[in-house]
């Protein structure tokens, strides 16, 4: 029985500490721009029509694409508001294939703490 225990800890300690590097990253790859940090801009190019899962903000300088949560909002809050099936669609998408993969390893809050 502590056999078990002790190859399950074994285990755990190995999955946390490639969950830490995949989360490094996962944020260094949704955040790619980062001499747009220095110049204080915002990376306007074509891959802020694509939602990224994880740690992403449309308006941080380095991000590669637009945050899901973030876009969503803005079409719910718009004056002229039309319900977004890409935004949704692409939800329920990384919802169902990925389910909490995204937010325990592509996400890196908890890599932060």
């Amino acid at each position: 029985m502590w056999e078990l225990d002790r190859k399950n800890n074994l285990r755990s300690l190995i999955v946390s500490r490639f969950r830490g590097l995949i989360q490094a990253i996962a944020a260094l790859l949704t955040n790619i721009h980062l001499p747009n940090f220095l110049k204080g801009e915002i990376y306007r190019g074509s891959g802020k029509t694509v939602c990224v899962p994880g740690l992403n903000c449309y308006s941080c300088p380095g991000a590669a694409g637009s945050c899901p949560i973030g876009s969503f909002q803005a079409v719910v809050g718009s004056s002229k508001f039309r319900f977004s099936y890409y935004i949704t669609g692409s939800l329920i998408l990384m919802g169902v294939l990925l389910g909490r993969f995204i937010c325990g390893f592509l996400c890196p809050f908890g890599w932060f703490q």
